[in-house]
């Protein structure tokens, strides 16, 4: 009977202690969950909230106010002493209040800061998630194939972006090189298998045309909206037109390199189509005949944006014109990246730079080329081999963001 009459007991006992045990546990975790140390960085949190998320900021922050006024008034309070203007007054009771009042204050402060880290928390969490899908979606492996597979889909996927942003006619102007060496035209067999692909591609639209003589205007400085002229430009006058740029970039003692195609549009220079591959064969394309040749081309791609500033110029309600610069001649990194945040961002950007190698003869005053672009990306070598540091900075500012780090990787390394 005893041990009947144990065993229940014991076990409400346990029952007890087990659940005043998770009880504190959970009081312990929550109370080491909340970080107040997120209230120093609101300054910077506070630009990335909805608005639901700053009004609701604003009514934690005006009752810590109220709370703190409450706080002086209770501590005016208990100081209170006896007068002889006022004998009848009750000091003790006016002591107690203004304690009370002091309590209410400090856990309604303490309330609301928990309130304000909370919701800090929450914005530097998304703003974490954020950044981290942005480095997701920047890092890729890096297509590659033959010239001649290449070339054929890549055209019928620019043509058609181009035809779904409503361009009538697309100049073709022939295919460019760019290597150590600089910019030239390549040579007729491969601009006029280059061009049969277009044609192709373009089918029974017939919005591929060559324009004649196509130059830039020598006076031009690149800010004008008329940079071109050519002989039957009065045909097109009221059509809306983009330049097919066709280019190979080939890094130095390379056997591979990239295949760039670009629709630019004629008025604004900004890139509006573009497609990148990797051609695995660009030595035998362009007949070189070298023994130390070696694949230099990268095959894989990543950009670690980690203050998430990408997706913050990329939001800006009055969007900048960006030129992405290199310091290398044969500007691979450039192109890979003007790649990226064209197909992973809502970055406008331009390449008149392209327009100014390529074209740039024909101008009286070369020195002022400036083009349309307000704003630039600038790429400078890292500190670890194949890592490049990314700059932002707006024209006739001095202020520069750093907006990431790429990291190219080689199948020969």
């Amino acid at each position: 009977m005893l041990r009947s009459t144990f065993r229940p007991c014991a076990r409400l006992l346990l029952i007890a202690v087990i659940s005043y045990l998770i009880s504190s546990q959970a009081f312990s975790a929550k109370e080491q969950s909340i970080d107040l140390s997120v209230l120093s960085k609101r300054e910077a949190l506070i630009p990335q909230m909805t608005a639901s998320q700053r009004i609701q900021y604003l009514k934690l922050e005006e009752a810590i106010e109220e709370a703190q006024s409450d706080l002086k008034s209770g501590q005016y309070m208990i100081k209170t002493k006896a007068s002889s203007l006022d004998p009848n007054r009750n000091v003790q009771e006016i002591i107690k209040r203004g304690e009370a009042t002091i309590k209410r204050a400090q856990a309604e402060i303490e309330s609301r800061q928990i309130g304000l880290a909370n919701l800090l928390t929450e914005v530097e969490v998304e703003q974490q998630k954020q950044a981290m899908a942005a480095n997701k979606r920047f890092n890729y492996q890096i297509e590659s194939a033959n010239y001649q597979d290449a070339i054929q889909l890549q055209t019928q996927q620019l043509l058609k972006t181009c035809w779904e942003l409503g361009y009538e006619t697309l100049f073709y102007d022939g295919l460019f090189i760019q290597d150590s060496s600089g910019t030239r035209r390549a040579e007729t067999e491969l601009r006029n298998q280059t061009y049969d692909a277009l044609i192709d591609a373009d089918g029974t639209k017939f919005s591929v045309t060559i324009p004649v003589d196509f130059k830039l205007k020598p006076e031009t400085d690149g800010t004008d909206k008329d940079l071109f002229s050519y002989e039957n430009a009065e045909i097109f006058k009221n059509d809306k037109k983009a330049l097919i740029n066709i280019e190979l970039i080939h890094p130095a003692n390379s056997s591979s390199g990239l295949l760039v195609l670009r629709a630019i549009d004629l008025k604004t220079q900004q890139i509006t189509a573009h497609q990148l591959i990797k051609i695995s064969n660009l030595a035998e394309l362009l007949a070189l005949e070298s023994d130390n040749l070696e694949d230099k081309t990268p095959d894989q791609f990543e950009l670690n944006d980690k203050t998430n500033t990408i997706e913050k110029l990329s939001q800006l309600s009055k969007p900048y014109l960006f030129e992405i610069t290199e310091s290398s001649p044969t500007q691979e990194v450039s192109e890979l990246l003007t790649y990226t945040l064209l197909q992973n961002s809502q970055l406008q950007l331009a390449t008149s730079d392209f327009i100014f190698r390529a074209y740039g003869l024909s101008l009286n005053a070369p020195e002022n080329w400036r083009g349309q672009a307000n704003a630039h990306i600038q790429i400078e070598v890292g500190d670890k081999a194949h890592t490049y540091q990314l700059n932002a900075v707006a024209d006739g500012s001095d202020r520069i963001l750093p907006s990431g780090v790429i990291t190219l990787a080689y199948q020969s390394n």
